[in-house]
Parts: C-alpha cells; structure tokens; sequence
C-alpha cells in the first residue's frame, strides 16, 4: 500500500515571497532573495514591478531586485495583469497609489469577481482617484499622488491584504498613518518591515484590537531575503501522513508564524501525532521543522474566531475531517465564498460525488468522516481552485488513484513542484 515516508524541504512560502519582491523595489538598492517562490501568482508580481520601472533579475536559484525607493515607480504603459493573484492586486494597489502615477489593473474572470473595494475605499478617503468596476471588481484605475493625506483607518472585516495594501501606501506618505485591525491577522508585512529596520509602532488595544502607526515618507535600507518554507504548502503532506497508514515525514524549513500553524494546533486537537521543533529565526520569521504520522483522528468543532487564521487551509482540513472518527464541525467560513472560487461550494459538491455525509447551514461547514472504498472513477472539480485541486490530489491517495481532477495545471498558481514533492514523498 502506498504510504507517506522521508523527508522534503518545502517551498518558499507565497505570502512571504510577494513582500519580499514589493518591500526589495520599494528599497533604495540591491536586495538578494534566495528561494523565492516561482508560482504564477508571485511572477504575475514580479512582472507588473517590472513593468513600473524595477529592474529584476535572476542569477543561478538567487533573485537580484534593483529598488527604487518609496516613490520609484515610473508610470507603466499599458495594463498590470494580476492573473489570478488577488495578493498581487490588491498590494500593488497600495504600493502605487502614494506614487504621482496613473495605472490599470485587470485579472482573470475569477480574480474579476473577488472584491477590491474592501482596499479602494481607504485609499479614496486619503485623495487616491480611483475607477473601479462595478463599484467593487477589476479592472479598476488609479490615479496615486505622493500628497496623499495622513489618516487613520478601522479595517472592520479581517484582512491581512487589506492591511498590507494600506502599509505600503503610508510608506510615501508625509505623516502619521494609523491603521487599526479589529481583529488580528497575518503579520508578514510588519515582520518583514522590522527586519528592514522601518520604525514604526503596534499598539495593543482593547478587545483584541491592534493600531499601527506609521511616520511617512520611509527610506528603506536593502537587506538580503531568505525565503522560508511555505506552511500552507506543507499542510498537504501532513494531513497526508496523518491519514494514510504507516506513513511518517519530515518537512524541513517550514515557516512557523502563529499566525500560520493554526492549523497544526487543530490537527493536534483531532488526534494527530505531529511533532514541531522551532530551527532559527529567518527575516523576522520562525523557522523550524515538522514531522507527521499516521494517526487515529477525531472530529472536532473549529470555532469561527479562528477562521481568519485557517483561511487557506480549510480545504486540506476538510480532507483530514473525512477520515476522523465522527463529526468535525468548521464554523464561519463565509470568506471561503470570496476565494479563487466558492471553496464551501467547491469542498462539498466533490465531497458529494464520493459519497461523503457533508452539509453547509450559515457558512458552518459539518462533514462526518468515514471510510469509504473507492472502486471507480469519480470526477472531481477543481474550479480552477489550486486548494482544492491539491486537497483532492492528496485524498487520491486513499481512493485507489480513481479521483480524476478535471484540471490540475491550476495548482502552479501557488505550488508548481507540488506533483513532484508528493511523488518524492510516496
């Protein structure tokens, strides 16, 4: 029987890897970055800050980005293709916007239908001209000034996109930017910051609330990036090793920000057997390794206060809830309905065609696992959603190799060496 087993260093991590190419053009001379990530969505950035000027150059596995300063990019000619990435889009719509600059953005018809005025909106109260479609999709116009003005912003819906476009605005501005979170999220963009050494404030407020107050315009001094394991990326082999028998794995290099490893603490919950060893300190991130194998799982409820911080790993996690002992129950997932497709609709009509007792009531997703033999070939869909394609690509393993995934080029968007590290793996 095909089993987990052996060890991997996983690829660079996708969040990481956007900020490291915006914060390196946005500096003000020569930054190295070593194992960036080369997905689809990480180049649709690389090429649109090409394209404003930056000069961007690979030598042997190391990317040299030439930085222009806060205010360096040039007025592009033509559009900015996000592709797929609503990272790129949404970040380089605040990167720009505090740059005396006009720029078109467009994406792919899935990217076109996720919301960008949830950013548009602060950038409009601080003078930023922008057209956007629809009051809320790509394509969408921006007219940046370097006089836009100093305010303070709530984001009220969790998001750590929103956030980052919002710091790399306040970096050209002239003044006090404070920005407020209600709720926390991924801090990759303030880590990152520190690192380079920008001196700016985190205030803890009441009832969870962060602010965060930055004194613009910034001259960011280059440093040398490191990229660390995606651990997002590594969720898909470790839920793998937990529910495929006699399996046991390692990965290395994998980026451990509590911010990301949620899902490990919930996969602990459920029963399984992984161990977490903190390695070094990387650009401001813990770095470490982690080792999963085969586990009995149980089901679970997952409260919805911990949605924004499992976001991406849902779909993995509906895998491992298949497999555990009765019902896992995941509460709150209305933000996977704004995703690279309807993931609540993506998980369960697969789930159904297998054969699964799985439900949606409010955005409260229950599945109730089970062991089920596969003997035909079943089509699943993947929505042109990558999640989803590699979700099923791992649950594959445990159905005799009869899940046929309609579309698995999708996956390349965040992991193009994912068929060749599982294949590695077993």
């Amino acid at each position: 029987m095909v089993k987990f087993k052996g060890s991997l260093k996983i690829s660079g991590d996708k969040s990481i890897s956007h900020r490291a190419l915006i914060l390196s053009s946005m500096s003000t001379g020569v930054t190295k970055i070593t194992n960036l990530l080369e997905s689809d969505d990480v180049i649709r950035t690389l090429k649109i800050l090409r394209r404003l000027g930056i000069r961007i150059m690979k030598e042997k596995s190391c990317w040299y980005v030439y930085g222009n300063g806060t205010n360096g990019f040039i007025e592009p000619k033509g559009y900015l293709d996000c592709g797929n990435s609503g990272t790129t889009a949404r970040l380089m719509i605040g990167a720009v916007s505090s740059n005396p600059i006009k720029c078109t953005f467009i994406g792919d018809d899935s990217l076109s239908k996720r919301s960008m005025s949830r950013v548009t909106k602060h950038l409009e109260k601080m003078g930023a001209i922008i057209h956007i479609t629809k009051k809320d999709y790509l394509p969408l116009m921006v007219s940046g000034s370097e006089k836009l003005l100093p305010i303070k912003h709530k984001i009220q819906k969790a998001s750590a996109q929103v956030k980052s476009a919002l710091i790399l605005s306040a970096l050209n501005i002239h003044g006090k930017t404070k920005i407020i979170e209600t709720i926390p999220t991924r801090d990759h963009t303030e880590r990152m910051l520190k690192f380079l050494g920008v001196d700016f404030k985190i205030k803890k407020l009441g009832n969870k609330a962060t602010q965060i107050e930055l004194n613009g315009p910034y001259e960011i001094k280059p440093k040398n990036i490191e990229v660390a394991g995606d651990p997002s990326s590594a969720s898909f082999f470790i839920v793998g090793a937990l529910i495929t028998p006699k399996s046991k794995i390692t990965l290395y290099n994998v980026m451990l920000n509590p911010s990301r490893t949620e899902f490990l603490k919930v996969l602990k919950r459920m029963g399984g057997k992984l161990k977490i060893k903190k390695t070094k300190k990387n650009c401001g991130e813990d770095i470490g390794n982690i080792t999963a194998e085969f586990s009995n799982l149980k089901g679970i409820n997952i409260p919805s206060n911990k949605s924004a911080f499992l976001i991406d790993e849902y779909p993995i996690l509906s895998i491992a809830a298949s497999q555990a002992k009765g019902k896992t129950v995941m509460k709150g997932l209305n933000e996977l309905r704004h995703k690279e497709s309807d993931r609540i609709k993506s998980i369960i009509y697969n789930f159904k065609k297998i054969g699964y007792n799985i439900n949606d009531e409010n955005d409260n997703l229950s599945i109730i696992g089970k062991k089920i033999k596969v003997e035909r070939e079943i089509k699943i869909k993947s929505f042109n959603d990558h999640r989803i394609a590699m979700s099923f690509s791992i649950l594959n393993i445990l159905c005799n190799n009869n899940l046929k995934i309609d579309n698995k080029k999708c996956i390349s968007i965040s992991y193009p060496d994912f068929e060749k590290h599982l294949n590695y793996l077993i």
